[in-house]
């Protein structure tokens, strides 16, 4: 029931695309007079087509789409299960499929080899799939490279698609009109992604003024900006930094403050890029950003609220402190950490403690109190949580609290711009083979 109210926009859009255009088939293939084995041939490959039509659009973080998927964590989520199920559907098409092509003069040079061009496409497709899995095991631009070359597989299924057709697909009447639709949406999205993103997403240009190491593995840059920056706290913004040394790619960081004439990036180094920023980053540098994203906004109604920050999750918590919120309601912060050492801003939260009876916080060293559970935390019906830090934390305290307090609203973003899916897989099989070891 959680899972149907939190993804009921993304649903109904991704049903409502497959609704559509299957009743244009049925009416199509049903006023030809054509049998049932085209009909189902028909609806599975242009099923598949609408498929990555979708898969390719939701890349593009519109942001009409991104708000109708529910935030970039259920826009993430859908995009990798429409990936993998429309390539999946691939074979079922092919043992279904029945072979033929359409007789039409004009299209002839290009009969010969649309047939065969599927075979391409689920190949092309299959292995590229294949490998975008294993990103969790590979460096964020090659995962980013990998995506690039999808559209080379999509266009020759599009090809394929249009070209071993059983009725006319050029004719322009509504079936017609509304495939070259999607596929032109659906290749300009990808070609956008690839030759426009980069210079027209990151619109907002300043200067890295400061770097400040906050810890061995933590670092806070201070940007000013050309223009002015409007955002929520708890959201997030991909920069791009211009400086020898340092990957030209898009990363995404939580905002962790603004006072006005600055904005503020407080970064872990968890890996390459991270690490580079804290190694080999000088100041002044040039730095380029999107616009903000995140849903986690810190808009709830309810007079209770519960925050809970992992490590560097912290940063969207900071930046809605930092910007001089009124404590109407009671906040309390569990801000857990491996080692004390590794708490920032402790003199942030403290100060705030003092001067607001509604803001209290609790610094968790779990190297001493162990890991962070629903049991530490005073939870009632008219309780919100908020979640931010390491993705295995938020989703077992996720489903602790969901299982000790249904009632209690939780809301978190722990998605990952390179996919979970194989992380997922290896953490269920241990958990299997953990319960097998307990019970023998």
């Amino acid at each position: 029931m959680v899972f149907l109210k939190k993804n009921i926009g993304a649903i109904l859009f991704i049903l409502g695309v497959l609704l559509i255009n299957a009743l244009l088939w049925i009416q199509k293939i049903q006023s030809a007079f054509l049998s049932f084995d085209v009909l189902q041939t028909s609806l599975l490959g242009s099923s598949l087509l609408m498929g990555f039509f979708l898969v390719f659009l939701l890349s593009t973080r519109i942001p009409f789409i991104v708000k109708i998927f529910g935030g970039l964590e259920g826009l993430y989520f859908w995009h990798r299960i429409l990936a993998i199920f429309t390539t999946a559907a691939i074979f079922i098409h092919g043992f279904f499929a029945v072979g033929n092509v359409i007789a039409y003069s004009t299209y002839i040079p290009l009969l010969g080899y649309a047939g065969r061009a599927g075979e391409l496409a689920r190949n092309g497709f299959l292995f590229l799939i294949a490998i975008a899995l294993l990103a969790k095991f590979m460096k964020y631009e090659h995962f980013r490279l990998i995506h690039r070359l999808l559209i080379i597989p999509y266009f020759i299924s599009l090809y394929h698609g249009f070209f071993s057709s059983w009725v006319d697909l050029f004719r322009f009447d509504t079936l017609s009109i509304w495939m070259l639709a999607t596929s032109i949406i659906g290749l300009g999205s990808s070609l956008y992604m690839i030759i426009l993103y980069q210079s027209t997403a990151f619109r907002f240009k300043g200067i890295i003024v400061s770097k400040m190491e906050l810890t061995d593995s933590i670092v806070e840059l201070k940007v000013k900006l050309n223009r002015r920056f409007r955002f929520k706290p708890g959201q997030f913004a991909f920069i791009k930094i211009d400086q020898e040394g340092i990957s030209k790619g898009p990363h995404p960081f939580s905002i962790s403050g603004s006072d006005g004439e600055f904005i503020y990036f407080t970064i872990k180094a968890l890996g390459d890029f991270t690490g580079s920023l804290q190694q080999k980053l000088s100041i002044p540098a040039s730095v380029k950003i999107t616009r903000p994203f995140g849903s986690m906004t810190f808009r709830s109604k309810k007079e209770k609220q519960i925050w809970i920050a992992g490590g560097i999750g912290i940063t969207p918590f900071l930046g809605y402190l930092r910007s001089q919120p009124d404590f109407h309601k009671n906040i309390h912060l569990y801000y857990s950490v491996r080692f004390e050492n590794e708490a920032v801003h402790t003199d942030i939260l403290k100060n705030l403690a003092a001067k607001n009876t509604n803001f209290t916080f609790t610094l968790f060293d779990a190297s001493k109190e162990g890991y962070l559970t629903s049991k530490h935390m005073d939870l009632d019906e008219n309780t919100i949580v908020y979640l931010c830090g390491p993705r295995p934390m938020v989703l077992s305290l996720e489903k602790q609290i969901r299982s000790d307090h249904p009632g209690v609203e939780i809301d978190y973003e722990a998605f990952s711009f390179t996919g979970t899916l194989v992380e997922d897989i290896l953490r269920s099989i241990k958990k299997v083979i953990k319960k097998r070891k307990a019970t023998t």
